[in-house]
């Protein structure tokens, strides 16, 4: 499995200014081999690089294996489409292969080649991304953000293996309540709600004001608010993974598909909180958590979850009172809405279990008679 450790470079003032120098250069020699390609629709790296090499390195004096590297990077964007000449921003991230890059991880230093040469620059990090670190490590990316460079680099985890399980824990995601579980427990969205409306009002005071100053502001707002969201969705799916690992329970997530077409005929308020909910994020991250601890995922259909009761499992939109409310007309069953959907799923997610260990039996039966059947003939 694949993860991205991102840890903070502590350079010094000289070190910063040659990164961002090196960043820059290799950026405008990116635009100037974008044009190239564009121009003459060479798109494979191999034949940029055949016509582009010598005139970057002498137009840019990069070294060879950062003009190496911007070829590739122009490669990858035309993949995209060739319609469009593709522009990159003078302090667009760059990768950085083991050419170009070191890693001294008990030292916590990472040697840098740039136009200056190769630098040893200190970089923070936690235990765990130090640990991450010491094993099987990729290729790396330097960006800068907000005036600080970091490094992502692609590291290679072992999955756990899957443990005997005694049960499933259904999650119900949603608005109000991010996440629902059937063992009771509710996670709440309301901070996130907060944060939302907050940071939205002050963009929306924001936008009249069309000086570069207010933009930048925007952006480093909408990126405070996200690492609120994700720092919210991390904690909520670590806690859903620490329970099911305790329970030695399965997880039954919903598949939600459509969320933003289906949300056309709701009131503008609605609409903008269904296209600023980060359920997607939360199910990455409740998947790769759960491959780390040996917790099994199985995936489920939510098609009316919300309007089925649990007991009788009479399905009818009337079922659904209100947001928190939920009380069958068939068998008078009442319970959290939220809660009664995780029942729901908990349910569907046992069938799925129970139908994959039957194909599995019946797979292994079937070869165990082609065997038999071999065996006899010879």
């Amino acid at each position: 499995m694949k993860l991205t450790v991102t840890v903070k470079l502590k350079a010094t003032q000289e070190q910063h200014a040659a990164l961002l120098q090196t960043l820059r250069t290799c950026n405008a020699a990116c635009n100037r081999i974008s044009q190239v390609a564009f121009q003459s629709q060479t798109l494979r790296q191999f034949d940029l690089h055949q016509a582009t090499y010598y005139n970057i390195r002498e137009a840019f004096a990069l070294p060879a294996q950062h003009v190496v590297r911007a070829l590739a990077k122009v490669a990858d964007a035309y993949k995209l489409g060739v319609d469009t000449l593709r522009i990159f921003q003078p302090t667009g991230t760059i990768e950085l292969d083991c050419h170009l890059l070191r890693w001294k991880v008990q030292e916590q230093i990472a040697a840098i080649t740039t136009l200056q040469g190769r630098l040893p620059i200190p970089f923070a990090c936690s235990a765990a991304q130090k640990e991450l670190l010491r094993g099987k490590r990729g290729q790396s990316d330097l960006m800068l953000r907000d005036g600080v460079f970091y490094l992502a680099c692609s590291v290679t985890v072992e999955e756990a293996q899957p443990f005997v399980l005694t049960g499933v824990i259904g999650v119900d995601l949603g608005i109000v309540n991010l996440a629902t579980d059937s063992e009771g427990n509710h996670y709440t969205g309301e901070p996130i709600r907060k944060v939302r409306r907050k940071y939205r009002r002050l963009r929306q005071l924001l936008a009249p004001k069309k000086t570069a100053s207010a933009r930048k502001h925007r952006k480093k707002l909408a990126r405070k608010e996200a690492r609120f969201v994700k720092d919210t969705n991390h904690g909520i799916s670590k806690q859903l993974v620490q329970l099911a690992l305790d329970r030695q329970k399965a997880l039954a997530v919903e598949t939600l598909t459509g969320i933003r077409r289906r949300g056309n005929g709701l009131r503008r308020a609605m609409r903008t909180e269904l296209n600023n909910w980060a359920f997607l994020q939360l199910k990455q991250f409740l998947i790769y958590k759960s491959k780390r601890a040996g917790v099994t995922v199985i995936e489920v259909d939510a098609r009316y979850s919300s309007q089925e009761c649990s007991a009788c499992h009479h399905t009818e939109r009337a079922n659904r009172r209100s947001q928190e409310c939920f009380c069958c007309v068939c068998c008078g069953l009442k319970l959290h809405a939220d809660y009664n959907a995780a029942l729901n799923l908990k349910a569907r997610g046992v069938k799925s279990l129970l139908a994959r260990q039957s194909d599995a039996l019946m797979f292994c039966e079937e070869a165990d008679a082609s065997d038999l059947g071999q065996a006899h003939e010879l």
